[in-house]
Protein backbone atom coordinates (compact mmCIF):
# COMPACT_ATOMS: atom_id res chain seq x y z
CA UNK A 1 0.00 0.00 0.00
CA UNK A 2 1.15 3.50 -0.66
CA UNK A 3 2.39 5.43 2.39
CA UNK A 4 -0.03 7.91 3.84
CA UNK A 5 0.74 11.53 3.16
CA UNK A 6 2.92 13.44 5.59
CA UNK A 7 1.23 15.96 7.83
CA UNK A 8 0.84 19.09 5.72
CA UNK A 9 1.18 22.69 6.70
CA UNK A 10 -2.07 23.52 4.92
CA UNK A 11 -5.33 23.32 6.82
CA UNK A 12 -7.34 20.28 5.66
CA UNK A 13 -11.13 20.34 5.57
CA UNK A 14 -13.15 17.66 7.37
CA UNK A 15 -15.30 15.15 5.51
CA UNK A 16 -19.07 15.70 5.58
CA UNK A 17 -20.14 12.05 5.48
CA UNK A 18 -22.51 10.94 8.23
CA UNK A 19 -21.61 7.57 9.75
CA UNK A 20 -24.01 4.75 8.92
CA UNK A 21 -23.47 3.31 12.39
CA UNK A 22 -22.85 6.22 14.80
CA UNK A 23 -20.37 5.75 17.60
CA UNK A 24 -21.58 5.74 21.18
CA UNK A 25 -19.19 8.46 22.24
CA UNK A 26 -19.30 12.09 23.27
CA UNK A 27 -19.54 14.43 20.29
CA UNK A 28 -16.36 16.14 19.17
CA UNK A 29 -16.43 19.92 19.28
CA UNK A 30 -15.44 20.84 15.74
CA UNK A 31 -15.99 24.53 16.39
CA UNK A 32 -12.80 24.89 18.40
CA UNK A 33 -10.72 27.81 17.27
CA UNK A 34 -7.09 27.31 16.26
CA UNK A 35 -4.45 28.51 18.67
CA UNK A 36 -1.61 30.61 17.30
CA UNK A 37 1.43 30.39 19.49
CA UNK A 38 5.21 30.24 19.48
CA UNK A 39 5.41 28.37 22.75
CA UNK A 40 4.67 24.78 23.64
CA UNK A 41 1.48 23.75 25.42
CA UNK A 42 0.87 21.85 28.67
CA UNK A 43 3.59 19.17 28.86
CA UNK A 44 6.72 20.15 30.72
CA UNK A 45 9.91 20.76 28.80
CA UNK A 46 11.53 17.71 30.37
CA UNK A 47 8.61 15.50 29.41
CA UNK A 48 8.52 16.85 25.86
CA UNK A 49 12.23 16.38 25.40
CA UNK A 50 11.85 12.64 26.09
CA UNK A 51 9.78 12.35 22.93
CA UNK A 52 11.58 14.79 20.64
CA UNK A 53 13.53 13.13 17.83
CA UNK A 54 16.93 14.06 16.40
CA UNK A 55 16.75 11.97 13.22
CA UNK A 56 15.46 13.54 10.03
CA UNK A 57 12.38 11.35 9.61
CA UNK A 58 10.08 9.24 11.74
CA UNK A 59 7.93 6.44 10.31
CA UNK A 60 4.65 5.56 12.02
CA UNK A 61 3.69 2.12 10.71
CA UNK A 62 0.24 0.64 11.11
CA UNK A 63 -0.76 -2.98 11.60
CA UNK A 64 -2.36 -3.03 8.15
CA UNK A 65 0.70 -1.91 6.20
CA UNK A 66 0.30 1.85 5.81
CA UNK A 67 2.91 4.32 6.99
CA UNK A 68 2.68 7.94 8.09
CA UNK A 69 5.92 9.83 7.48
CA UNK A 70 6.88 12.92 9.48
CA UNK A 71 9.91 15.15 9.25
CA UNK A 72 11.75 15.93 12.48
CA UNK A 73 10.16 19.38 12.63
CA UNK A 74 6.64 18.06 12.00
CA UNK A 75 6.93 15.32 14.60
CA UNK A 76 8.45 17.57 17.26
CA UNK A 77 5.72 20.16 16.66
CA UNK A 78 3.17 17.42 17.40
CA UNK A 79 5.04 16.54 20.59
CA UNK A 80 5.03 20.18 21.68
CA UNK A 81 1.39 20.89 20.94
CA UNK A 82 -0.52 17.62 21.42
CA UNK A 83 0.82 16.28 24.74
CA UNK A 84 -2.37 14.31 25.38
CA UNK A 85 -1.12 11.79 22.82
CA UNK A 86 1.63 10.65 25.20
CA UNK A 87 0.22 11.74 28.54
CA UNK A 88 0.81 9.38 31.48
CA UNK A 89 -2.92 9.78 32.22
CA UNK A 90 -4.29 7.44 29.55
CA UNK A 91 -7.90 7.74 28.42
CA UNK A 92 -9.63 5.95 25.55
CA UNK A 93 -8.88 7.44 22.11
CA UNK A 94 -12.36 8.91 21.63
CA UNK A 95 -12.11 10.84 24.91
CA UNK A 96 -8.51 11.83 24.22
CA UNK A 97 -9.42 13.21 20.81
CA UNK A 98 -12.56 14.98 22.07
CA UNK A 99 -10.78 16.67 24.98
CA UNK A 100 -7.71 17.83 23.03
CA UNK A 101 -7.15 20.31 20.23
CA UNK A 102 -8.15 19.54 16.67
CA UNK A 103 -5.63 21.90 15.14
CA UNK A 104 -3.08 24.51 16.07
CA UNK A 105 -1.56 27.41 14.15
CA UNK A 106 2.16 28.03 14.68
CA UNK A 107 4.76 30.55 13.62
CA UNK A 108 8.05 29.11 12.44
CA UNK A 109 11.53 30.54 13.00
CA UNK A 110 11.17 32.69 9.87
CA UNK A 111 7.89 34.19 11.00
CA UNK A 112 5.74 32.16 8.60
CA UNK A 113 2.39 30.69 9.60
CA UNK A 114 1.94 26.93 9.54
CA UNK A 115 -0.85 24.65 10.69
CA UNK A 116 -1.00 21.19 12.23
CA UNK A 117 -4.48 19.75 11.84
CA UNK A 118 -6.40 16.64 12.75
CA UNK A 119 -9.68 18.32 11.80
CA UNK A 120 -10.71 16.15 8.86
CA UNK A 121 -11.90 12.54 9.00
CA UNK A 122 -8.52 11.46 7.63
CA UNK A 123 -6.85 13.68 10.19
CA UNK A 124 -8.74 11.97 12.98
CA UNK A 125 -7.61 8.63 11.57
CA UNK A 126 -3.99 9.80 11.82
CA UNK A 127 -4.61 10.99 15.38
CA UNK A 128 -5.80 7.53 16.47
CA UNK A 129 -2.83 5.92 14.74
CA UNK A 130 -0.45 8.26 16.57
CA UNK A 131 -2.27 7.58 19.85
CA UNK A 132 -1.77 3.85 19.33
CA UNK A 133 1.88 4.30 18.36
CA UNK A 134 2.77 6.22 21.52
CA UNK A 135 0.82 3.89 23.80
CA UNK A 136 2.21 0.76 22.15
CA UNK A 137 5.78 1.95 22.60
CA UNK A 138 5.01 2.82 26.21
CA UNK A 139 3.51 -0.61 26.97
CA UNK A 140 6.04 -2.67 25.05
CA UNK A 141 5.67 -3.74 21.45
CA UNK A 142 6.87 -7.31 21.90
CA UNK A 143 5.28 -7.97 25.30
CA UNK A 144 1.69 -7.86 24.03
CA UNK A 145 2.31 -8.59 20.35
CA UNK A 146 0.19 -11.76 20.19
CA UNK A 147 -2.73 -10.37 22.18
CA UNK A 148 -2.65 -7.09 20.26
CA UNK A 149 -2.64 -8.84 16.87
CA UNK A 150 -5.57 -11.09 17.76
CA UNK A 151 -7.61 -8.23 19.22
CA UNK A 152 -7.05 -6.15 16.08
CA UNK A 153 -8.43 -9.11 14.12
CA UNK A 154 -11.44 -9.37 16.45
CA UNK A 155 -12.28 -5.67 16.04
CA UNK A 156 -11.73 -5.62 12.29
CA UNK A 157 -13.82 -8.76 11.80
CA UNK A 158 -16.71 -7.07 13.60
CA UNK A 159 -16.16 -3.94 11.53
CA UNK A 160 -16.28 -6.02 8.37
CA UNK A 161 -19.45 -7.83 9.41
CA UNK A 162 -21.35 -4.63 10.15
CA UNK A 163 -19.83 -2.90 7.16
CA UNK A 164 -21.22 -5.62 4.90
CA UNK A 165 -24.60 -5.51 6.62
CA UNK A 166 -24.71 -1.77 5.85
CA UNK A 167 -23.25 -2.17 2.35
CA UNK A 168 -20.16 -0.22 3.29
CA UNK A 169 -19.80 3.48 3.96
CA UNK A 170 -17.17 5.94 5.14
CA UNK A 171 -17.80 5.13 8.80
CA UNK A 172 -16.44 1.62 8.43
CA UNK A 173 -13.46 2.76 6.37
CA UNK A 174 -12.41 5.23 9.04
CA UNK A 175 -13.10 2.69 11.77
CA UNK A 176 -10.63 0.33 10.12
CA UNK A 177 -7.82 2.83 10.79
CA UNK A 178 -9.06 4.00 14.21
CA UNK A 179 -9.22 0.43 15.46
CA UNK A 180 -5.46 0.82 15.97
CA UNK A 181 -6.24 3.15 18.86
CA UNK A 182 -9.20 1.20 20.24
CA UNK A 183 -7.24 -2.04 20.34
CA UNK A 184 -4.22 -0.47 22.00
CA UNK A 185 -6.37 1.05 24.72
CA UNK A 186 -7.94 -2.38 25.33
CA UNK A 187 -4.45 -3.85 25.68
CA UNK A 188 -3.65 -1.06 28.15
CA UNK A 189 -6.76 -1.99 30.12
CA UNK A 190 -5.73 -5.64 30.09
CA UNK A 191 -2.29 -4.64 31.32
CA UNK A 192 -3.52 -2.48 34.19
CA UNK A 193 -6.64 -4.35 35.34
CA UNK A 194 -5.71 -8.04 35.05
CA UNK A 195 -8.15 -8.94 37.84
CA UNK A 196 -11.02 -8.04 35.52
CA UNK A 197 -9.93 -10.73 33.07
CA UNK A 198 -8.91 -13.45 35.50
CA UNK A 199 -11.89 -15.78 35.73
CA UNK A 200 -11.48 -19.47 36.64
CA UNK A 201 -14.78 -20.55 35.10
CA UNK A 202 -15.46 -21.92 31.63
CA UNK A 203 -16.62 -19.19 29.23
CA UNK A 204 -17.95 -21.57 26.56
CA UNK A 205 -21.63 -20.94 27.37
CA UNK A 206 -21.17 -17.16 27.40
CA UNK A 207 -19.27 -17.37 24.14
CA UNK A 208 -21.92 -19.54 22.51
CA UNK A 209 -24.63 -17.12 23.65
CA UNK A 210 -22.72 -14.18 22.15
CA UNK A 211 -21.96 -15.89 18.83
CA UNK A 212 -25.51 -17.19 18.42
CA UNK A 213 -26.86 -13.73 19.24
CA UNK A 214 -24.69 -12.21 16.53
CA UNK A 215 -25.86 -14.82 14.03
CA UNK A 216 -29.49 -14.15 14.93
CA UNK A 217 -28.92 -10.43 14.42
CA UNK A 218 -27.57 -11.20 10.95
CA UNK A 219 -30.58 -13.39 10.11
CA UNK A 220 -32.96 -10.66 11.24
CA UNK A 221 -31.18 -7.89 9.31
CA UNK A 222 -30.97 -9.97 6.15
CA UNK A 223 -34.68 -10.86 6.43
CA UNK A 224 -35.60 -7.17 5.99
CA UNK A 225 -32.87 -6.30 3.48
CA UNK A 226 -34.65 -4.61 0.57
CA UNK A 227 -31.63 -5.14 -1.69
CA UNK A 228 -32.24 -8.90 -1.70
CA UNK A 229 -35.12 -10.19 -3.81
CA UNK A 230 -35.11 -13.97 -3.43
CA UNK A 231 -34.75 -16.44 -0.61
CA UNK A 232 -31.69 -17.84 -2.34
CA UNK A 233 -30.07 -14.37 -2.23
CA UNK A 234 -30.83 -14.13 1.47
CA UNK A 235 -29.50 -17.59 2.20
CA UNK A 236 -26.29 -16.84 0.32
CA UNK A 237 -25.76 -13.56 2.17
CA UNK A 238 -26.38 -15.17 5.56
CA UNK A 239 -23.87 -17.91 4.80
CA UNK A 240 -21.23 -15.39 3.69
CA UNK A 241 -21.63 -13.39 6.88
CA UNK A 242 -21.68 -16.53 9.02
CA UNK A 243 -18.22 -17.37 7.69
CA UNK A 244 -17.03 -14.09 9.23
CA UNK A 245 -18.76 -14.93 12.50
CA UNK A 246 -17.14 -18.38 12.54
CA UNK A 247 -13.74 -16.70 12.15
CA UNK A 248 -14.60 -14.44 15.08
CA UNK A 249 -15.61 -17.48 17.10
CA UNK A 250 -12.14 -18.98 16.60
CA UNK A 251 -10.46 -15.75 17.69
CA UNK A 252 -12.31 -15.58 21.01
CA UNK A 253 -10.16 -17.89 23.12
CA UNK A 254 -10.52 -16.29 26.55
CA UNK A 255 -12.70 -13.87 28.49
CA UNK A 256 -10.64 -10.84 27.45
CA UNK A 257 -11.46 -11.28 23.77
CA UNK A 258 -15.07 -12.13 24.59
CA UNK A 259 -15.62 -9.03 26.71
CA UNK A 260 -13.83 -6.78 24.25
CA UNK A 261 -15.82 -8.13 21.30
CA UNK A 262 -19.14 -7.67 23.07
CA UNK A 263 -18.41 -4.13 24.26
CA UNK A 264 -16.92 -3.05 20.93
CA UNK A 265 -19.96 -4.33 19.03
CA UNK A 266 -22.40 -2.51 21.31
CA UNK A 267 -20.44 0.77 21.49
CA UNK A 268 -19.46 1.11 17.83
CA UNK A 269 -22.23 -0.62 15.91
CA UNK A 270 -25.19 -0.59 18.27
CA UNK A 271 -25.70 -4.22 17.45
Amino acid sequence: MKPLLCLTVILLFGCKHKPLAPQNTSPVDTTKQPVKTKIALPASKVERNKYHIDKDTVYIRTSYGDTIIYSREQFNDIIDNFPELYSPEVTNPDSTFASGKIWVNLIDSLGNDKTITFGSEQGQDRYYILYAWFLKNKQGIAKYAVRRKKLLDVYRTLNHIFGRLNYGGTYFGHQYARIEGYAEFAVYWYNHTPEFFERPYDISKQKTHYIEGLKQLIRDEVSIDENLFTEEDRRKRVNELFREVNHLNKLITDIFYLRMAKSFQIEKYRG
